[in-house]
Parts: C-alpha cells; structure tokens; sequence
C-alpha cells in the first residue's frame, strides 16, 4: 500500500511554499471529480507552474483537464494551444470569430465541400439581395472546437 504525500511534503519537494499549495487544494480539491482528487490537485498544481498557465485561468484549466481525461501532463502541454477563452456558446464564439477574423465557412450545396468566404462579401450579397445573414455551420465549429460546463472554448487538439 502506498503512502499519501501531505501538502507540505509534496510543497518541498517541488519548491512551492506550502500555504500556497494548501490554498489551492482548499478551492479546488471538491472541484475535481475524480477517484483520487487531491492527488489530481496537487499535481494540477505542479503543471500549471511548469507550463506557466496563469492563476486567473486556474477554472478553465479544470475544465480543460476533465476534457483531458485528467491527464495532468497532456493538458499542460496542451492548454495554451486549445484555449480560446470564455463564452456564453459555442455559436456566440463562432459569429464572433467570423466578424474579427473576415471570413465564413461554408458548405457548397452540390458539393458538400467546405468554402471560406470573405463575411463582408457574404453580407453586401445578403443586403444586395434581401436575404438574411447566414448563420455559422455549427458542424464545422463543433468538429474543430469544444465548450466546457463553464463555457471555455478548447481547440479540439
């Protein structure tokens, strides 16, 4: 049978001041749903140092290691590449990236091909013609994107 670490103990042994490490375990170990939580806070902990994922970003990290399967390291590795911020949906994130980036994806009807167009040539077509703005391809966005329980949108890697 194996020992359990203490905070303190896992704290010296990785140079972390022990207070820290306790205040962080404090507010997230009931957070995690996992079998062994402390052990995944902990180690949450020593990743998000080595990875330098910011404190204020500490709730996506969760959200984004449950997406992980709690693989603590891969999401270190993976969390600065995958997050894209917080928002109400999905669709929300979608239409705001088509307005700042310029361009829309869509789906040629007789091909079924996916077409990038630019937005402001999309919407002179809609005003020029009367039509209404189309909405983004939600199957494009949900192939290439997740959202969280807390709405953090994670590139799907």
């Amino acid at each position: 049978m194996g020992v359990m670490k203490t905070i303190k103990t896992f704290a010296d042994e990785h140079g972390f001041e022990a207070t820290d490490v306790w205040a962080f375990t404090a507010q997230w170990v009931n957070e995690m749903d996992v079998d062994q939580p402390l052990y995944a806070v902990l180690e949450s902990y020593r990743v998000m140092e080595e990875n330098a994922i910011h404190e204020r970003d500490t709730e996506a990290f969760m959200d984004y290691l449950a997406q992980c399967s709690w693989d603590v390291e891969q999401a270190g590795r993976q969390f600065a590449d995958a997050f894209h911020g917080q928002w109400e949906s999905l669709e929300e994130y979608a239409e705001q990236t088509i307005e700042d980036t310029g361009f829309m994806s869509l789906k040629a009807e007789r091909t079924g091909e996916e077409v990038w167009l630019s937005y402001e040539d999309v919407l002179k077509f809609c005003r020029d013609n009367s039509l209404e703005t189309p909405k983004p391809d939600m199957s494009v966005w949900e192939s290439e994107y997740t959202v969280s329980r807390n709405g953090y949108i994670f590139a799907s890697l």
